[in-house]
């Protein structure tokens, strides 16, 4: 189980990494195709689902929470198609990076946490 979870873990972190290079880039108006944001998110929301699954065992509540956090990264990514030309796009946008950066601390301190409950 343990080599399982660190490559979910690598591969998380990764995607994760191109994720918010991309976002950036796209925000900025870089030539960098808004479908491979989207793409690499779902991974990121698939990969975090597993995880949290992973997790119900060690820590139940922090394991649904990783589970609902990303099911939320999509949708509000998604809601930002929905608004591209409304004034409240700016805070729909916020909230995708916070619930991006959000993801990223669930993903590690659920981790460690199976990672112990194992050892124990």
């Amino acid at each position: 189980m343990a080599p399982m979870l660190k490559g979910l873990l690598m591969t998380f972190r990764l995607l994760w990494l191109v994720n918010l290079l991309t976002g950036a880039l796209y925000y900025f108006k870089v030539n960098v195709p808004l479908s491979a944001h989207i793409y690499v998110g779902f991974a990121i929301a698939l990969v975090m689902l597993v995880i949290g699954a992973l997790g119900l065992r060690a820590a139940a509540g922090l394991g649904i929470v990783a589970m609902l956090w990303a099911v939320s990264l999509p949708v509000v990514g998604i809601l930002q198609l929905k608004h591209l030309n409304a004034p409240d796009l700016p805070y729909i946008q916020i909230t995708h990076v916070l619930l991006g950066l959000g993801a990223i601390a669930i993903a590690e301190i659920l981790g460690k946490r199976i990672r112990l409950s194992r050892v124990a």
